[in-house]
């Protein structure tokens, strides 16, 4: 999973009030009526650049083979609570249709990602050493599609809540050693262990989240967007690279 703070930057269309006057000859010149202000409107096209910071949260689990020979399942450790964490950045589009106070839009959005953690865990000591799991996670880049809602309590301000689909790569590799060979998978000690894979592709979820936007100039505005991702559950089976008893 992920979540992702976003800052904004939108081109969007614009409404502009006229006003006339108009002079008889005869009667004296006045000052003309003051021009109404301007009427900003959120209807229409915007596209935008993003940029933020994604916090993430991945939980791991590991399932010895039974038939492995060594020792019992509780020997092969996973680290748990990784948090993946980085730069997130880049650019959406979207579509306002504004009723009075009140707007309802669609949203897309495409983002680079810089969060990842790699974390290790060992386990119980058993006669062959000991097993070390290494687990490395990382969300290179995702997309979201949402609808949007929202009120607007100042002609120039929006508060809004969005939800909608979210996909993006998320790429995972385990490698599981034993600590006494020397070096690992590849010399004397005990038990030679050694189990390696990786599991990458596109996975799908949700996506929920609130902001606000505010139109700092006729055709510019400024979004602050908290988003939660979530991108489901992956499983995979990793072959054994060596597992057999040393002499």
């Amino acid at each position: 999973m992920t979540k992702r703070f976003t800052i904004l930057l939108t081109l969007t269309a614009f409404a502009l009030a006229g006003s006339g006057s108009a002079f008889a000859a005869d009667m004296a010149i006045k000052a003309p009526p003051p021009l109404p202000a301007p009427v900003f409107s959120w209807t229409g096209w915007y596209v935008g650049v993003t940029a933020g910071y994604g916090f993430g949260n991945s939980d791991q689990s590991l399932t010895a083979d039974a038939a492995e020979p060594v020792g019992p399942p509780d020997t092969h450790p996973a680290p748990s609570g990784l948090h993946p964490s980085g730069f997130v950045g880049g650019g959406e589009v979207g579509y306002n249709n504004q009723a009075g106070s009140f707007l309802a839009g669609l949203e897309a959005d495409f983002s680079y990602s810089g969060s990842r953690q790699t974390a290790a865990a060992t386990g119980t000591p058993f006669i062959g050493g000991v097993l070390q799991t290494t687990v490395a996670t990382k969300l290179d880049w995702f997309g979201t599609v949402r609808g949007r809602i929202g009120v607007l309590p100042m002609n120039n301000l929006l508060l809004y809540a969005t939800g909608g689909f979210a996909y993006g790569d998320v790429q995972t590799t385990t490698t599981g050693t034993n600590l006494a060979a020397t070096p690992p998978c590849d010399g004397p000690g005990g038990f030679i262990y050694c189990a390696s894979g990786t599991t990458s592709g596109n996975s799908v979820g949700w996506t929920a989240g609130a902001g606000l936007q505010y139109a700092i100039a006729p055709r510019w505005m400024i979004k602050a967007e908290y988003l939660y991702i979530d991108l489901g559950k992956r499983s995979a089976t990793y072959p054994d690279l060596d597992t057999l008893p040393v002499g």
